[in-house]
């Protein structure tokens, strides 16, 4: 599949700290690639930096083959990168339907720019037709708010608003957190769909079984770096565990080993 996006020597300081330093990264199509590491690894610097709310001190970023420079989530959007945040970025007291089109609503008048009205029977009749199309579980009224569904509805409705507008690339940051199991399986599942969709998708968790189930490379990131780029087939669920906390896989082993027999 063809590159999506490169990043080369991307460095980003915060004052005297070095939050990246020196990233090479290349995300090909159709590919969920999850970006892994503990807490201050520099992961959400890098999606910052990806998707426009950070701009990079160094380096080059690559988007379908055109050197670019991204200075707003505006213009990583106009570029096809949708980020969807722990939150999902949503407003929760307009409709589902508003949410999905939001910023890009259909209008009647469109000469009439910002106070051109809304088309509204079309916006409901476009939104309840990608509700079926993602197949959310239960039947969702598109007039409802969005501050009525569940966290995993809501998950849902992000990805699919960046669906919507054929976004090439997906970061999707800690998408399951407070998520009950249900919920998170069709997250999970979500997933699976972006990708076999062909987009490309970035997935940012701590959860490792998640990784093993959907991912299909991990690139784990240490102090600002990568220190590991592995495809999930070559690799299993301890080893990856080892090389995130910078321990030895045998080592690790032998340690949950004696945990068991205490």
């Amino acid at each position: 599949m063809p590159e999506v996006m490169k990043l080369e020597d991307i460095r980003k300081n915060f004052g005297s700290i070095q939050a990246l330093r020196g990233v090479d990264l290349t995300v090909n199509g159709g590919e969920v690639l999850a970006l892994l590491g503990d807490n201050g690894a520099g992961k959400s610097t890098l999606i910052k930096t990806i998707s426009g709310i950070y701009p990079i001190d160094g380096g080059q970023i690559t988007v379908a083959g055109k050197p670019v420079r991204i200075n707003s989530p505006r213009e990583a959007m106009d570029l096809g990168i949708e980020t969807i945040h722990q939150d999902t970025s949503l407003a929760p007291d307009l409709s589902i339907a508003r949410n999905l089109f939001l910023g890009r609503e259909p209008v009647t008048i469109p000469a009439l720019g910002v106070f051109a009205p809304l088309d509204l029977k079309r916006l409901k009749a476009e939104a309840s037709k990608l509700l079926r199309r993602v197949g959310i579980s239960k039947n969702l009224d598109a007039d409802a708010p969005v501050n009525s569904l569940s966290g995993g509805e809501r998950q849902s409705i992000a990805i699919s608003r960046a669906m919507q507008f054929s976004a090439s690339l997906i970061i999707l940051d800690e998408p399951t957190n407070n998520l009950g199991v249900e919920e998170t399986n069709g997250v999970l599942r979500f997933i699976r769909e972006v990708r076999d969709a062909g987009h490309s998708v970035i997935y940012i968790t701590h959860n490792i079984h998640h990784v093993m189930n959907v991912a299909d490379r991990a690139v784990v990131m240490r102090h600002g770096r990568i220190v590991a780029d592995l495809m999930i087939r070559d690799t299993d669920l301890l080893s990856l565990e080892a090389i995130i906390m910078g321990a030895d896989a045998a080592t690790l082993a032998a340690g949950l080993k004696h945990g068991k027999q205490h």
